[in-house]
């Protein structure tokens, strides 16, 4: 495999977040008023996230929770036809549990590097930030994963 990996958090905001700071930071501009918000929050590790050029990005827990992420929070209207915004941080409500948790589930074809934290953890996070406003977020640097790489110690 050649390409990216990086350690994947899933953050709960709770602070009002204007809307363009959220489109700012889906779009992937750089220092946005929320990526302090996100540094700050609280947060659970879902595990490692490997970006390379293939099509589809190799499967895994993280890959599936942060593509959910995605486009319930750049197409909200697609999820919640009241969607006030183009953008959005997703509430965490009794749907969206339920659909990361099973976004998170194993699947016998996952990539090898692709670590995920245990399910449980997810789950403990999600019930005690109901309410709250959820982003991936990667708190590491991306590395470089090398052809024939190993599975990352750790």
């Amino acid at each position: 495999m050649d390409g990216w990996i990086q350690d994947l958090w899933l953050v709960a905001i709770v602070d009002d977040v204007p809307d363009d700071a959220v489109s700012r930071w889906w779009n992937l501009k750089e220092a946005t008023p929320l990526d302090d918000l996100l540094d700050a929050a609280p947060g659970v590790r879902l595990g490692t996230i490997l970006t390379t050029s293939a099509e589809p990005e190799p499967g895994s827990p993280t890959r599936r929770v942060f593509d959910l992420m995605y486009l319930r929070g750049t197409l909200p209207e697609e999820f919640d036809h009241n969607a006030r915004a183009s953008y959005v941080l997703p509430l965490l409500d009794a749907g969206l549990r339920s659909a990361l948790l099973a976004a998170f589930a194993p699947q016998p074809d996952d990539h090898r590097l692709a670590e995920a934290a245990p399910v449980s953890e997810l789950a403990e996070f999600l019930d005690s930030h109901e309410g709250a406003r959820l982003a991936p977020h990667p708190r590491t640097e991306a590395v470089r994963a090398l052809p024939g790489a190993r599975e990352p110690s750790g």
